[in-house]
């Protein structure tokens, strides 16, 4: 028998608020995060996608799978996270 609850929350870096860890937002603030454990290279490449020498594509980009409306909206919560860092130091 289980005994998970989908009444889980975590405290937002971003807001210092509860979240339930079940929500899109707080999905959204993970994978923010996850890209910024990458290093610059990784993350344009998840961005724009990979290229080999010649220019041909090896592996799209989230710009190419999401569009670049979504691109803003993670590039914009990683710049709130770096500034929710900035502003607890």
């Amino acid at each position: 028998m289980s005994t998970y609850s989908r009444d889980t929350t975590a405290i937002s870096e971003i807001t210092g608020q509860p979240v339930n860890t079940w929500s899109e937002e707080w999905q959204r603030e993970c994978e923010a995060r996850a890209m910024l454990k990458m290093s610059k290279v990784q993350r344009e490449e998840f961005f724009n996608g990979k290229k080999d020498e010649n220019g041909k594509t090896l592996e799209r980009g989230i710009v190419a799978l999401r569009g670049p409306v979504a691109v803003e909206a993670l590039r914009t919560l990683i710049q709130q996270i770096l500034d929710a860092r900035a502003n607890k130091r």
